[in-house]
């Protein structure tokens, strides 16, 4: 099954990695030219969290544009779900009358952008369990599994029936084989949004504070606002039908007071932190922003949501006119 994974930054290098590993054809396509060089040149030089030793994957090509690839039988999408729109506009010439698409982007509402393109029958979505940053051109740090989930990847076909559900047999099969548990299940919106939960509780404060996580989550304040956040999402959750319960995700507690930072051995910066930190736009309308339109849509207020959500959009349109000394 040839695969092109579209957006192959650290995720997207784990997975395709991971599939390549599993015995399936893989092309990265992504716009860091020195990333896509060092792959193509060197291959992926992958550490795992798992893992004592690192590995070398070599992938079947490292590109920028999907003109150098040709029509694939799988699209997975993994570009920032800002991004979406130009990324399928650019790389048409991945896509087929039979290719099938899957998004395992963050958050909520890329799978709306992509029916644009694509119906049911060719469109999937899915969640990663799993982590990854990247260390340099062609070098990435990855889990590729969750401690607290059996499974690295979940994903589901839109429309359950389609015709090409052996396409995800396949995509199963391969991560499984190539060491990235994986499993396509009907029931992969309930993991979206149990992902979902611990984005929204992170993202949005990281990206205002550039904080790890181990900062926030070990202040008093930090862990009382992040359990507001997540008691919108598992409101908005339950409204829509889910059995989301905030106890899964946040419990009373106070700050704990032995926390010695430096005696954690690695710090979780999230994405939002890199893109604040280089000037570039979040997903917080994927993340705090789902949360806030999907309230209005089943009438279950968010103003906690709404504040992260409102403070980071302003942030991110105005990085230019933040406070530089004089010179």
């Amino acid at each position: 099954m040839k695969t092109a994974i579209l957006g192959a930054g650290a995720m997207g290098s784990l997975v395709g990695a991971h599939i390549k590993k599993g015995g399936g054809e893989v092309w990265f396509v992504d716009v860091f030219a020195e990333h896509m060089r060092a792959v193509r040149e060197k291959g992926l030089y992958m550490e795992l969290e798992s893992e004592s030793e690192p590995q070398i994957v070599f992938v079947d090509g490292a590109v920028t544009s999907g003109d150098q690839v040709g029509v694939c039988d799988l699209v997975i999408v993994l570009v920032k779900c800002v991004d979406i729109d130009t990324a399928v506009e650019s790389n048409r010439a991945l896509f087929g009358k039979d290719t099938v698409v899957v998004t395992l982007q963050n958050g909520v509402g890329s799978a709306d952008v992509l029916a644009k393109y694509f119906d049911g029958d060719h469109l999937g979505l899915g969640v990663l369990k799993s982590s990854a940053n990247i260390l340099g051109p062609g070098r990435i740090l990855g889990n590729p599994r969750f401690l607290n989930s059996p499974k690295g990847v979940y994903f589901s076909p839109v429309n359950w029936d389609t015709p090409h559900r052996g396409v995800y047999d396949e995509l199963e099969r391969l991560l499984c084989a190539g060491g990235m548990p994986a499993e396509c299940n009907k029931d992969a919106e309930l993991f979206i949004w149990d992902k979902l939960c611990t984005n929204v509780m992170h993202n949005g404060i990281a990206a205002l504070t550039q904080f790890p996580n181990e900062d926030v989550s070990n202040h008093e304040d930090g862990w009382l606002l992040m359990g507001e956040l997540a008691r919108e999402t598992c409101a908005v959750a339950q409204a829509r039908g889910m059995d989301m319960r905030l106890d899964h995700y946040w419990r009373p507690r106070e700050a704990n007071p032995d926390y010695d930072r430096s005696k954690v051995k690695t710090l979780h910066f999230v994405s939002a932190v890199f893109d604040s930190f280089q000037q570039r736009k979040t997903e917080i309308d994927f993340l705090n922003g789902a949360i806030v339109r999907e309230g209005k849509k089943y009438g279950v207020p968010t103003p906690y949501n709404e504040t992260i959500w409102r403070l980071v959009r302003v942030m991110q349109d105005n990085y230019g006119h933040q406070y530089r000394p004089r010179e």
